[in-house]
């Protein structure tokens, strides 16, 4: 009799373990189905998501760097290496070295603000004339804005795939130095004088990876006696080479004061080519070419205008 009042009472506090732990089981349960509803009150309980509890939701990576907009902010410099004269009139590309600070913001995705300083890093103390060369350029403020493309029912592709846009600058800059241009070496003499230019960015898509940048540019800038005036257009043909990497023959004409176009009177047709390549953040641009195919003037010989300059930004 006793043994089997031990086995009743050993079968009994097994039921009541067995009772208890289900219960607490069936408790959890009930507690992980009230959270989730809580977390999405139409969510049927009992519904299975079908959610694989190991992937995770994550949008897809745009496909290569992301073009700027606004609110970017670039900056670099640009160093120039030009032919140019030393105190004995003797032409070397060492003989000058020009670096010009820049920097780009954007107000909005089409609209930025520009920035250049040009300084002329090494330059001969006193030219053959007696002329003294100054190392501080000045400083101007362009303000480039995109136009809006061409969507007309009756344009052309053409019109369609180019990019318009207007350029207004402001300078404060030594006197003439807004006639010079990216490829001459930086003479800068004289005082600083206000200066204005109004100029039109066109870039027409030839082909998927070919384009044609034309920027030409009227100059206005007072100066002691006399004001000075001209207009510059470069232009340059652009093939791209994928994402990272693009080649540029590039031609520019530009006119000395009062729009002369002679080499005499300054006027200047350049010549070159160029290579860009970005990687990462880094955009870097490597040119060469002559400053001016018209003899006398700046330059007495073509070879005499040789230059080549190195661009370097940093583009978030």
């Amino acid at each position: 009799m006793t043994i089997t009042i031990r086995h009743a009472f050993a079968a009994t506090t097994s039921l009541c373990l067995t009772a208890a732990l289900a219960g607490r089981v069936a408790a959890q349960d009930a507690a992980s189905t009230d959270a989730a509803s809580l977390d999405d009150p139409g969510a049927d309980p009992g519904a299975d998501s079908g959610a694989d509890p190991g992937a995770e939701a994550s949008a897809p990576a745009p496909a290569g760097p992301r073009p700027p907009g606004r609110g970017d902010l670039d900056a670099g410099g640009q160093v120039r290496l030009p032919s140019g004269p030393d105190e004995m009139g003797q032409f070397a590309s060492f003989h000058w070295v020009a670096v010009d600070l820049q920097g780009k913001y954007y107000l909005l995705d089409s609209v930025t603000v520009n920035a250049t300083m040009p300084v002329a890093l090494i330059k001969p103390e006193a030219l053959p004339d007696g002329t003294e060369p100054s190392m501080f350029g000045g400083a101007a403020i362009t303000l480039d804005a995109r136009l809006p493309k061409l969507d007309l029912p009756l344009a052309t592709r053409a019109m369609k795939d180019t990019d318009l846009g207007v350029t207004l600058t402001a300078a404060y800059m030594r006197q003439g130095a807004m006639l010079l241009g990216p490829r001459d070496y930086p003479l800068f003499t004289g005082g600083f004088e206000p200066g204005v230019a109004a100029g039109l960015t066109t870039k027409v898509k030839l082909g998927s990876v070919v384009d044609l940048r034309l920027l030409p540019q009227i100059l206005y800038q007072r100066g002691e006696t006399e004001a000075a005036n001209g207009v510059q257009v470069p232009m340059s043909l652009i093939v791209k080479l994928g994402s990272l990497l693009a080649v540029s023959a590039d031609l520019a004409v530009n006119t000395g004061d009062d729009y002369a176009l002679g080499a005499d009177d300054g006027g200047r047709i350049a010549l070159g080519a160029a290579i860009d390549v970005k990687l990462g953040p880094i955009a870097t641009h490597l040119g060469a070419g002559l400053a001016s195919l018209l003899t006398g003037g700046a330059y007495p010989t073509i070879r005499d205008s040789m230059y080549f300059d190195i661009n370097v930004k940093y583009q978030p």
